[in-house]
């Protein structure tokens, strides 16, 4: 018998995040906040139990990958020791290796979390508030 490899995904998963991107507009250098919307689509073969995986434990993993993205300011690998940030307010950064926090760069790099998470080819989709978003492959 031959075996099936479907898709299964979770929608609408949510983390909020500050950045700054070199932007085609000036503003977009302005240190600013999104509420982020994950969708994640995972590939694998149909198990004995007659799923890839189990949906509670899909989000489940998604949400472990993403706390560390929650309520931080996403910066650059580069550009990490630049950055100084003083005030009566703590400061949690999430670096990336990429050369820019965008919205690309910061789905790849969740996209890249969760394969090694799960040991299984994923899609995500991250959302940069309404009707903008992009998506990445891991494999």
């Amino acid at each position: 018998m031959r075996r099936k490899t479907l898709r299964i995904g979770i929608t609408g998963l949510t983390f909020d995040a500050a950045h700054y991107t070199p932007g085609v507009k000036e503003e977009c250098l302005n240190l600013h906040g999104h509420t982020f919307r994950v969708d994640v689509e995972v590939e694998g073969p149909l198990g004995p139990d007659g799923m890839v995986m189990d949906f509670s434990a899909l989000k489940e993993a998604v949400r472990r990958v993403l706390e560390p993205w929650d309520h931080a300011l996403v910066v650059p690998e580069g550009e990490a020791s630049r950055i100084e940030l003083e005030g009566p307010f703590k400061v949690k950064l999430k670096i990336i290796k990429a050369p820019a926090a965008t919205t690309e760069h910061m789905a790849l790099a969740i996209a890249e979390e969760l394969h090694a998470a799960l040991g299984l080819p994923v899609r995500v989709r991250v959302w940069e508030g309404e009707g903008k978003y992009a998506e990445a492959e891991a494999r």
